[in-house]
């Protein structure tokens, strides 16, 4: 009986004292997701939910035991796993696995982040590299229209769908999209050879004047801002307030706290100002290790969007959106490990708390 009772209280304190690292990292992924929200509430919401999840669990485990007296096993076990999935598998679970994933990597991906930033921002403060880089941009853009016509013109002349067809009006559309305007078609005058070629020479036309006046309107205008030093000032502020952190982190490896808010607006203003000079790098432009051509890649289209890397791991529907849809980002960072770790944690406070609220010993 003895043995018993420090059984109880002994898995009471292990319940306890897993239920405050779970709640912990539940409530810090939803804080850093939500940082306006006071902090009370996530503990609070948490606190219930991994209490309403020990519950489900004890429903299931004495669901399961004949030594324990149960009215209604099978409507106790579905309602435990319908806990189960709402508070533990959809809520706990992610939330848990990105804190510890966050804590365990943001500083590397930070570092990362600012150096292949830094590095982008001191492209376009070069003038050379600066107008090769927008020439590479507006010979790939042109390339991407002219292919695209070309899948227009192939539609139009194909032999199972000859004259202009759904095929070939979704090839136009595509272009459209890519394009950023509205071509005004021509209409088929007769569906013979002289017809169709007459409608591709006539739209062709029409598509390459379009194309003229975009890369116009964007790589013209970003080559004269570059030889105008246009934005130059803020390039360099930038470049300056980047260096000013990583000295910050070099000299202080292990005693800081970044990233700072201060960080995060650093790295914000400097992805704008790169997306609007950059569409994409070529590989000649990205980096002189093949290995990290990728990672480059993915954070220079990640600077049209004005969401940095950094701000990305903050976000616990991002990290997952990111881990299911493939980002170079959490290739090689053990994300899964922390999978498991969470579950791990979680599952023993689960025991715990069954043992520590056992209804009868057997």
């Amino acid at each position: 009986m003895e043995k018993n009772g420090f059984m109880k209280i002994f898995s009471m304190v292990a319940f306890a004292a897993l239920m405050v690292i779970s709640c912990w990292a539940t409530t810090a992924s939803l804080h850093l997701l939500l940082p306006d929200w006071p902090v009370i509430i996530f503990w609070v919401v948490t606190i219930v939910f991994f209490v309403l999840s020990s519950l489900g669990t004890k429903l299931i485990v004495d669901s399961c035991n004949k030594y324990v007296d149960t009215e209604h096993p099978g409507r106790n076990i579905a309602g435990g796993i319908v806990i189960l999935l709402l508070f533990w598998v959809i809520f706990s679970i992610p939330t848990n696995t990105h804190t510890f994933f966050y804590k365990s990597t943001i500083k590397d991906v930070l570092i990362q982040d600012l150096a292949n930033t830094k590095s982008r921002l001191q492209d376009l403060a070069d003038d050379q590299t600066a107008k090769r880089i927008i020439d590479a941009d507006k010979a790939a853009f042109s390339n991407k229209i002219d292919n695209l016509w070309k899948n227009v013109a192939l539609e139009v002349n194909n032999p199972g769908n000859l004259g202009w067809a759904d095929a070939a009006e979704q090839a136009m559309l595509q272009l459209e999209a890519e394009l950023g305007t509205k071509i005004q078609r021509v209409k088929l005058r007769n569906n013979t050879h002289q017809g169709r070629q007459e409608l591709i020479e006539i739209l062709g036309g029409r598509v390459e004047e379009a194309k003229q006046s975009r890369m116009k309107e964007i790589y013209d205008a970003r080559l004269a801002a570059i030889a105008s030093h246009k934005s130059k000032k803020d390039i360099n502020d930038n470049i300056k307030a980047i260096t000013t952190i990583e000295k910050k982190i070099k000299e202080h490896p292990e005693k800081n706290d970044e990233p700072t808010v201060a960080t995060d607006h650093v790295l914000t203003r400097s992805y704008t100002l790169i997306g609007e000079y950059m569409d994409y790098l070529q590989n000649e432009f990205g980096s002189t290790h093949k290995e990290e051509l990728i990672p480059v890649q993915e954070n220079v289209r990640l600077y049209k969007t004005n969401v940095t890397q950094t701000s990305k791991m903050r976000s616990v529907i991002d990290v997952w959106k990111g881990l299911f849809a493939g980002d170079p980002i959490y290739k090689g960072r053990g994300l899964w490990f922390w999978v498991i770790l969470a579950i791990m944690v979680d599952v023993a406070g689960f025991i715990f708390f069954d043992i520590a609220f056992r209804k009868r010993e057997y």
